[in-house]
């Protein structure tokens, strides 16, 4: 075995152990998040929806990087 291969397993156990600890951990951290918006006393606001000059715009850009 080559060293660049085995570097590449090692590269993609790492992936799938981030991947597996990121689907299996998930409600910690949202805990935390709901235990500190349920406390604030800020009301939330919601994000403003895009003009059609900010969509047009997006889709140009994602248009350019295809």
């Amino acid at each position: 075995m080559t060293a660049s291969n085995v570097l590449d397993w090692i590269v993609a156990l790492l992936v799938c152990w981030a991947s597996l600890t990121a689907i299996f951990e998930p409600s910690r951290g949202a805990s935390q998040c709901d235990m500190s918006t349920a406390t604030s006393s800020a009301p939330q606001l919601s994000p403003a929806a895009p003009t059609q000059a900010e969509l047009e715009e997006i889709i140009r850009d994602m248009k350019l990087h295809d």
